[in-house]
């Protein structure tokens, strides 16, 4: 190679006077267009290598993080059982606190209204007692508190939209 750099150097004047032979321009073109192609081909190796990385670490990231929640929490029997009782006593008496409202405005109701909600206040309240005995017997104590927490909600809920209805007509 350094001889040919020295003739180059020796012949200088040669070559920057004289055009270069025919077909000289297009073998320079294919040349540049091969080394471009070469240059594209490696930008796209690699941006497939770090895309299917990425893909192969979002994947094994969701994996992880499924286990992970998956897990069951250590927790003793005791404790989860104290934590559903809990629940279940915090909102029956809630619920309670809401039916006491509501039969207060029920004694000063006309006899078909008071029957009628007396009769739906016991159905929701038997329906519940039958709920909590049925969830109380759920595997996963974690969704059983959620599905109880979901019940007691919906049924004060409707309590007390009864409370609100029945306190546009009576007062306690």
């Amino acid at each position: 190679m350094s001889e040919l750099k020295k003739y180059l150097k020796e012949n200088r004047n040669i070559f920057d006077d004289q055009t270069p032979p025919d077909g000289h321009f297009e073998r320079f073109e294919s040349r540049l267009d091969r080394l471009a192609e070469k240059k594209k081909s490696r930008q796209t190796s690699k941006t497939r290598l770090v895309a299917t990385v990425a893909i192969a670490a979002s994947i094994l990231f969701a994996v992880v993080a499924g286990i992970w929640s998956l897990k069951p929490a250590e927790k003793n029997p005791e404790q989860i059982s104290s934590e559903f009782a809990e629940t279940e006593t915090f909102y029956r008496t809630q619920m309670n606190e809401q039916i006491a409202a509501i039969q207060c405005k029920l004694d000063k109701a006309d006899e078909e209204t008071r029957n009628q909600l007396e009769k739906d206040l016991q159905i929701l309240t038997e329906d519940n007692n039958i709920f909590v005995e049925e969830i109380k017997e759920y595997t996963n104590e974690e969704m059983a508190i959620y599905y109880l927490v979901k019940h007691y909600s919906a049924n004060l809920q409707s309590l007390q939209f009864i409370n609100d209805k029945l306190g546009e007509y009576f007062n306690c």
